[in-house]
């Protein structure tokens, strides 16, 4: 038993009057007599009460952390809630503003508009939904008449992206009741497509009524050479514009905002593989191409029989349609199925045999595409020969290609900066020392005499000019080519001082001092800001904050074009003679050295003659997401 340390409570002294009314005749001093407060101010104080063992109104309290999980609880169901209205609302806004309407996508019924004013409702080239006359929707792509050809690649790829929107909402549309779409196709990037030809003849899209829409006069391979005696193609050929107009058709537009040539050249490959494969007719529109023309660089391609279609027959997508433009924005949608992924978990793996049909689409380019033209076809002679009378000596010849700038290594440690010199060398070095030890023994060199030491020589290339002046290749390589040198700055200023800020003439304001743009070098390798600024600083200053146009007004002037066909050449050279090595050393991660690749041959590269020194892909590879 527990027991208070106070006293107990004495009881009280207040008595309950006779009369359970008070008289309201007393007097003061009565009413003192009957209600005496003193007994209470000397009764001692209560004792505490302790904790009561019975629960309070019957019911046993919860532990505090049963009652603390459930305020939690409680917390999470409200915030659960919340979370799920919020996701709903934007759930909703989402779904309408990807609508058609918003997407610029038009919905097409003829009884709301008439064909001869459909011209005017179709302002830019979008996809659009045709709903009448077919008991399931049909969509395509309608390109106005008065658009002119090519496009801009942002344009290529935005109705790409359209058009995969639209075919998802035409598949989320089965379970909506929206529209009638079968579930069950098998190539959901074509679901419901009506190619453009097919929507002239049935009158569901305005057909060209001028000659020139027919025909398809604007500028694009063979029609600009006939109409502007500028055409890659037909000028060699002289061929007239009297043929048909091809039943199906490819064109690449080798317009892009990119300011390297690799990207173009291995999507200009692929491209033709993929038209020889698909029995297209092959076009190349080189009209807006940042380096000029194509003729500059190459030999014509293989001349088509036929005309190219009208411009509003020209799509970016899908792949299935009848006549496609290829443009470098739209590799995506044209090659989705062969571009590679380089997550985490697949840079440690080898995938070549994923890339086995892309190297094939990109060998039948190479092989039909890749001569270059009679300005440098001469020295490109005289420089394989001297590599032929080396090999035919018994000799070894290797090359490595170095690539700097903007294009950094896949490879964890080397991200952020680039593959060490010393990785090439060693590579290169290794090769040379097994083909001596092959001396011994029936190998590719085996014909030299077992005194003598196999002869090897070793040629570099880089985008970086001092890249041959480092200690691992200054005393053991040799140039590639030197028919086109990139320079550095100091190269620079040797042969063109910079004059440095003039002094105003006597009789010249002061603040009136023409301005003379120093001398910029490739030291440190090819950057597009340095490209782009070529012959003009103002647009390599604007490229270098990312505000450069698309597609400039004003057409870059001779002297940009002039330096910018040198750098073209001068990397295609480089590609030449490095192809033509007994083996290459290379990172993959730049597309010189997967172009590199592609000139090898796949049994080359299975052979050991392509060694790919960035470790954060093993093979070959083609064309990389995100690249």
């Amino acid at each position: 038993m527990i027991h208070s340390a106070r006293q107990a409570r004495p009881t009280s002294t207040l008595r309950r009057t006779a009369s359970a009314t008070p008289s309201f005749n007393t007097t003061a001093a009565d009413f003192s007599k009957q209600f005496n407060f003193q007994h209470l101010l000397n009764s001692p104080l209560p004792s505490p009460a302790l904790p009561s063992i019975v629960p309070r109104h019957g019911k046993k309290p919860a532990p505090r952390p049963i009652r603390k999980a459930c305020r939690i609880l409680v917390r999470c169901s409200v915030y659960l809630f919340a979370f799920t209205l919020i996701y709903c609302f934007v759930t909703i806004v989402r779904y309408m503003l990807s609508s058609p309407t918003s997407l610029n996508l038009i919905s097409l019924n003829l009884h709301e508009y008439n064909i001869a004013g459909l011209e005017a409702v179709l302002q830019d080239p979008s996809p659009v939904v045709l709903t009448h006359s077919y008991p399931e929707p049909k969509w395509t792509v309608a390109i106005p008449q008065s658009a002119k050809f090519p496009l801009k690649p942002s344009q290529y790829a935005q109705i790409c992206a359209q058009s995969e929107d639209i075919v998802q909402q035409l598949h989320a549309s089965t379970s909506h009741g929206h529209f009638r779409i079968s579930p069950s196709s098998s190539e959901r990037t074509a679901t419901g497509f009506l190619d453009v030809q097919e929507a002239h003849d049935q009158g569901l899209l305005p057909s060209p009524t001028s000659e020139e829409g027919q025909l398809g006069a604007e500028p694009v391979g063979v029609q600009e050479a006939v109409r502007a005696h500028k055409n890659i193609q037909a000028q060699a050929y002289g061929r007239p514009m009297e043929s048909d107009v091809c039943e199906r058709s490819l064109i690449f537009t080798m317009e892009t905002a990119d300011a390297g040539l690799g990207k173009t050249l291995l999507g200009l490959w692929m491209a033709f593989g993929l038209a020889r494969e698909e029995g297209r007719a092959f076009f190349i529109d080189d009209s807006n191409w940042a380096y000029g023309e194509y003729r500059t660089f190459f030999e014509p391609p293989p001349m088509p029989s036929c005309r190219p279609p009208p411009v509003t027959q020209r799509l970016p997508c899908p792949r299935q349609t009848r006549h496609l433009v290829i443009s470098t924005t739209t590799y995506q949608w044209v090659f989705g199925d062969l571009i590679e992924s380089l997550s985490h978990d697949r840079r440690l793996h080898n995938q070549i045999n994923r890339q086995h049909r892309a190297f094939s689409l990109a060998r039948v380019g190479h092989d039909a595409l890749f001569r270059l033209a009679d300005a440098d076809a001469e020295y490109l002679s005289g420089r394989l020969s001297d590599l032929q009378t080396t090999l035919s000596q018994g000799g070894l010849s290797i090359g490595i290609h170095v690539r700097r700038g903007d294009r950094h290594p896949w490879e964890r440690q080397y991200s952020d900066s680039y593959i060490p010199h010393s990785t090439y060398s060693s590579t290169a070095q290794a090769l040379i020392t097994d083909a001596m030890a092959s001396v011994n023994n029936t190998g590719p060199i085996a014909a030299t005499p077992k005194t003598h030491e196999p002869q090897a020589k070793i040629l570099l290339a880089s985008d970086d000019p001092e890249t041959h002046l480092t200690p691992e290749f200054s005393s053991t390589t040799e140039r590639a080519q030197s028919q086109i040198l990139l320079a550095s700055k100091a190269t620079l200023d040797a042969a063109l001082p910079d004059p440095g800020p003039q002094a105003p003439k006597p009789d010249q304001d002061p603040a009136f001092i023409k301005f003379v743009e120093p001398n910029v070098g490739w030291e440190g390798g090819f950057f597009a800001s340095i490209f782009w600024g070529l012959g003009n600083a103002a647009e390599g200053r604007a490229a270098a904050r990312g505000l450069r146009e698309e597609r400039p007004t004003h057409a870059p002037n001779e002297e940009s074009l002039r330096l910018r066909e040198y750098v073209g050449r001068a990397y295609l050279l480089d590609l030449k003679v490095l192809g033509s090595t007994s083996s290459v050393v290379c990172g993959v991660s730049s597309f010189g050295c997967r172009i590199l690749g592609v000139m090898k041959g796949w049994d080359e590269i299975e052979k050991g003659g392509w060694n790919n020194v960035d470790g954060g892909y093993t093979g070959w590879v083609g064309l990389v997401e995100d690249d």
